[in-house]
């Protein structure tokens, strides 16, 4: 539904970084975008991902006035906890269900929804962290503090 690049001005001809958002999970379906990729060059300072991701918010709530924010997921599965969500003015929402873990018959990781009878479970992932950017000013900062 919308993507966002960041360029260096010196080097107008490489991105340095990008977002990706979509109207993902059904649930969401025309109330939320899903903020579903996040990537910046590590050569660019500690503030770049929450600068860029401020801009990419300000974007969205002029491109998708019926919509009440942005979703998005930090992965506690491979160390991330949300800091940059943080410091983007996301607000903490609680945690994903946890979901089995299953060996496939090539012997790689499966997850719930694509296991067959025959898959062997074997343990359930770490839950997610959702957050939640609210457009409404009003609504994120009473929220914030709340939660």
């Amino acid at each position: 539904m919308a993507c966002y690049a960041l360029f260096d001005e010196k080097k107008l001809n490489s991105a340095i970084g990008g977002a990706v958002f979509c109207n993902g999970r059904i649930q969401y379906d025309k109330k939320y975008l899903e903020f579903s990729r996040l990537w910046m060059h590590d050569n660019y300072g500690c503030n770049t991902e929450s600068w860029f991701i401020a801009k990419c918010m300000k974007a969205l709530q002029k491109k998708f006035i019926t919509y009440e924010g942005v979703v998005t997921w930090a992965d506690g599965g491979i160390g991330h906890n949300g800091t940059v969500y943080r410091a983007a003015n996301f607000v903490y929402d609680g945690d994903s269900r946890k979901v089995k873990k299953y060996m496939g018959k090539n012997k790689k990781v499966i997850f719930q929804r694509t296991a067959t009878a025959s898959s062997i479970c074997i343990g359930e992932d770490v839950p997610k962290k959702r957050f939640i950017y609210y457009f409404d000013a009003k609504k994120r900062e009473q929220l914030k503090n709340i939660k």
